[in-house]
């Protein structure tokens, strides 16, 4: 009477014929698919923390950029503020001096300069 060997032979074009004996091939299986999982699981988590800080040096340059757009924008309201002022005052200006008839408007030049601000 011999004992029945219990075991698991697989074949793989890359290693061959491959024959596990001794152990029982659903707890093979089953050790095997842990260990699997458990290398799955290691990778997805170390991805994840890795896109984490990633996401928040993402998160740290655009914060950083959108300051300086910011400024940039209010740089650029301020001069068109204080262009369109100075649009107004020579408007204010010329429209004087096309109420002076027009032999008084060399005399009334700094007249109306001066009204206009």
């Amino acid at each position: 009477m011999s004992e029945e060997q219990r075991g698991v032979e697989i074949e793989n074009p890359v290693l061959g014929k491959l024959k596990v004996f001794g152990m029982d091939p659903n707890t093979l299986f089953t050790v095997l698919g842990f260990a699997i999982t458990c290398v799955v699981a290691a990778f997805l988590w170390t991805h994840s923390s890795e896109a984490k800080d990633a996401g928040k040096d993402v998160a740290q340059v655009l914060k950083e950029s959108n300051k300086e757009i910011a400024q940039i924008l209010k740089e650029t309201n301020r001069e068109t503020t204080q262009i369109l002022k100075e649009m107004a005052r020579a408007n204010r200006e010329q429209n004087c001096l096309l109420s002076v008839p027009l032999e008084k408007r060399q005399q009334m030049a700094d007249t109306c300069r001066r009204i206009a601000q």
